[in-house]
């Protein structure tokens, strides 16, 4: 009984430990975006990458850190070319074999999937862009619940009510515009 209590506490505390890189790596890709130099931009996102790389690793979510070390990569990659295309078709093959060899059960294929849908939506114009974070983002929010990554559901959560709010005032702009045209 004793042993049990340990590990149950021993658990706990890699769990408590896991949100609080997971607020780390959160808290260093909002940073990113403040910075006026892109390669600052870059640097924030990979260290905040290799956090939530960590984050995952010590959930247990195992597809998710695959997928993270995947678009690590992928995105450092968006930006240092002009071939966005070109790096997600050859992405796709690579999505695949995480799929295949990640799989135990459904909910492993989510992240392989919201980071497939990802990786098309940011090779495309601002609204297709915007859906396909929606989707992305809600895929990675049912994947966090699961894994239990608290941090990822808040995350996800003020991302998706941020790109429906862009969204939205997107189309209201465009709705005054017509009807100031048609004036």
């Amino acid at each position: 009984m004793l042993l049990y209590q340990y590990r149950k506490v021993d658990i706990m505390h890699i769990f408590i430990f896991a949100q609080i890189i997971g607020l780390i790596s959160w808290g260093l890709l909002v940073y990113s975006y403040y910075k006026k130099d892109i390669n600052e931009v870059l640097l924030y996102q990979v260290i905040g990458g290799i956090f939530e790389i960590l984050h995952y690793f010590l959930l247990g979510a195992f597809s998710g850190l695959i997928v993270v070390i995947l678009e690590l990569i992928r995105d450092y990659s968006y930006y240092k070319t002009e071939h966005d295309k070109v790096i997600f078709i050859l992405s796709l093959p690579v999505y695949f074999f995480i799929g295949y060899f990640s799989y135990n059960y459904l909910i492993d294929l989510l992240p392989v999937a919201a980071s497939t849908i990802d990786g098309y939506a940011l090779t495309n114009k601002k609204k297709i862009a915007i859906i396909g974070s929606i989707i992305n983002n809600s895929l990675w929010l049912i994947y966090d619940l699961y894994c239990g990554s608290i941090i990822g559901v808040i995350a996800e959560l003020i991302f998706i009510i941020s790109n429906f709010y862009v969204m939205w005032s997107d189309n209201s702009k465009i709705k005054s515009k017509k009807i100031v045209n048609s004036i």
